[in-house]
């Protein structure tokens, strides 16, 4: 494969930095890409159809970064042109190709229009394939507007190396630095990879701005709750809470279809106990701001707090709700200790705020 960077900005831009080596090795890398495409297309469009590998060996030499820069490049150029579709057009726009018309022309892939909209549709199709995470799953124009501290970041693939290109890779935790603030495109950010743990410095631009919560998966929210626990990130209470919420809710829904599979009077025979994980998840999710930070870990800890908590709920039942709950959470978790033989601190039991 073709180790040369590619280079992100226009001649005029690389002259300025003192980069012209660093373009001119991209620029002829990226017309030796354009006359790769135009190659794949002679051998494998036969007048009629396009083959389904033709961008395999162009893909294999010259990276994904790369062919999308130069595929975008073209669609671009030939805006005008009705024969490429509506979404290829969106696609393109999205790469952020510099203006440099003396220069960008020299690596327009000159295959027919119609014959080319299908290689961008292949291209995107194999890149989809990656699953990674895009701007449609990050919260919108965040980089001028919102203060990036204590949120889970999508980094943008085109910052990482193609080999590193996994969701898992994409994630990393905003500890702080200056390139949290909005606008400041070139400071840097101290984030750490959800991944592995690493912590390091990104430029606020290598990011494509914050996850929105919806998409933000399990394992996720679990490798954050480990950081948070070993002390390598610090997650705001309000995000374990609403951790916690989707976690019950998860189990609940869960729960629910459980019934469903049974009978009428399978759920008469089964009221109290329903009526006890009704009654158990909805002071859990009731009373989540009254919980010490202790308690709030500790639910936060078992895989299934409702399930888990209703049984010793039940023991509690002269008590009010709120010191039912908190009984439950002591007894569940001395029990647990037992169970498991484990040594912890002592932490004078867990009391309300």
């Amino acid at each position: 494969m073709n180790e040369t960077p590619l280079y992100p900005y226009s001649a005029e831009e690389a002259r300025r930095r003192g980069e012209l080596s660093l373009w001119r090795a991209s620029y002829l890398t990226n017309i030796d890409c354009k006359e790769a495409i135009e190659k794949a297309v002679r051998q494998h469009f036969d007048g009629t159809c396009l083959e389904d590998d033709c961008l395999k060996e162009v893909l294999q030499k010259f990276g994904y970064k790369r062919t999308a820069w130069v595929l975008a490049n073209t669609v671009q150029q030939l805006e005008w042109d009705g024969r490429f579709s509506p979404q290829n057009k969106m696609w393109a726009s999205q790469i952020p190709i510099p203006a440099d018309k003396r220069h960008n022309l020299d690596f327009v892939v000159t295959s027919h229009p119609a014959v080319l909209d299908g290689v961008a549709n292949q291209y995107r199709q194999a890149y989809r394939t990656f699953d990674l995470f895009g701007p449609e799953h990050c919260e919108p124009d965040s980089l001028p507007e919102l203060d990036y501290k204590g949120k889970v970041l999508a980094l943008s693939p085109s910052a990482l190396k193609e080999s590193h290109w996994t969701p898992q890779d994409q994630l990393w935790f905003a500890n702080s630095g200056f390139g949290c603030l909005p606008h400041a495109m070139e400071e840097t950010i101290r984030a750490t990879c959800l991944a592995d743990g690493e912590t390091t410095r990104w430029n606020r631009g290598d990011f494509i701005g914050p996850l929105k919560a919806m998409y933000l998966p399990d394992w996720a929210k679990s490798r954050l709750l480990e950081l948070d626990g070993e002390k390598k990130i610090r997650l705001a209470r309000a995000t374990k809470e609403r951790f916690l919420s989707d976690r019950i809710s998860g189990r609940w829904n869960a729960y629910e279809k459980t019934l469903l599979e049974l009978s009428p009077q399978e759920i008469l025979d089964r009221s109290e106990e329903l009526a006890a994980v009704r009654t158990c998840r909805d002071t859990l999710l009731r009373d989540m701001d009254l919980y010490s930070d202790e308690q709030l870990t500790f639910l936060l800890s078992l895989v299934d707090p409702v399930d888990q908590l209703q049984e010793f709920w039940s023991r509690e039942q002269e008590a009010d709700r709120t010191e039912q709950m908190t009984c439950a959470m002591n007894t569940l978790q001395k029990e647990l200790q037992e169970r498991q033989k484990i040594e912890t601190p002592n932490q004078g039991g867990m009391t309300m705020k």
